[in-house]
């Protein structure tokens, strides 16, 4: 499917029961392949698991420019900067996480002055190294939204909610100018969980009720919460998606996860 992968740029989320993949060409339009692998971890451990499903599928042990995999569903702290490059980083991760034990990872969020700190597996750590190389690329699934939305978010002004969704949780974040005032990740079981924790977000920073509520991610959640929310709210607007990866991809890129398809546009 690939005539050289060199030129190419593999992406992988890693979720609970499956794995999100991504692959394109940044030289040639409509290069965007996706696709999802299953992961059977009721029988295996789950690191066994990632590496059956890597192994079994060829395409992703080509010989890439570059690997960068997201690592969703684990706790994370937000930290200024100075304190994520400090010798403290691993305790105060430890204390606030609960998680003692894997390899500390440190995504950097640029001009925030703030890092977004996590553990990783030791034996997940080593098996990405060890197949993509110790030049992989490890995030957070909330280290490229973030990222995205600060770039973004001058043209919409400050105190938005940007808010990612998928069908069984949310994320949102508010800036005040390069100053991130809320990054998180909350479960949903209905929109109307959405609703409650878009409003209630936006309480906790007295948020004016005409600035804008922007919202990314599944189609039909986003409709059916746009339908709740401008009943109290005046401008609750669709996110701009970005050219590059309708270049990329056109209607497959309008369908892949968010946190993947704005990785490569925040590296």
């Amino acid at each position: 499917m690939i005539r050289d992968s060199r030129l190419w740029n593999l992406y992988l989320a890693l979720d609970v029961d499956h794995i999100d993949v991504m692959a394109y060409c940044p030289i040639e339009d409509q290069s965007l392949f996706v696709a999802t692998i299953p992961l059977d971890g009721e029988i295996r451990g789950y690191v066994e698991s990632v590496e059956e499903a890597v192994y079994d599928n060829p395409l992703l042990l080509n010989d890439f420019n570059k690997v960068s995999v997201i690592i969703r569903s684990v706790e994370r702290v937000l930290l200024p900067t100075e304190i994520a490059n400090s010798e403290y980083v691993t305790d105060i991760v430890g204390e606030m996480t609960g998680m003692m034990s894997g390899r500390l990872i440190v995504n950097e969020l640029p001009l925030l002055g703030t890092s977004l700190c996590f553990r990783v597996d030791d034996a997940l750590y080593n098996f990405l190294t060890r197949t993509f190389g110790v030049q992989v690329k490890l995030v957070h699934r909330l280290t490229s939204f973030i990222t995205y939305t600060h770039g973004t978010q001058r043209g919409a002004g400050s105190m938005c909610s940007h808010v990612n969704l998928r069908r069984s949780s949310i994320d949102i974040v508010i800036f005040n100018g390069d100053k991130l005032l809320l990054a998180n990740t909350y479960k949903t079981t209905s929109v109307t969980d959405g609703m409650y924790y878009v409003m209630a977000t936006r309480k906790m920073f007295d948020i004016v009720a005409t600035n804008a509520v922007i919202l990314s991610g599944d189609k039909d959640v986003r409709d059916e919460l746009t339908a709740l929310l401008t009943q109290y709210l005046p401008t609750v607007i669709p996110a701009v998606f970005p050219t590059a990866m309708f270049r990329a991809g056109g209607q497959t890129a309008l369908s892949t996860p968010t946190d993947l398809i704005l990785m490569p546009l925040c590296e």
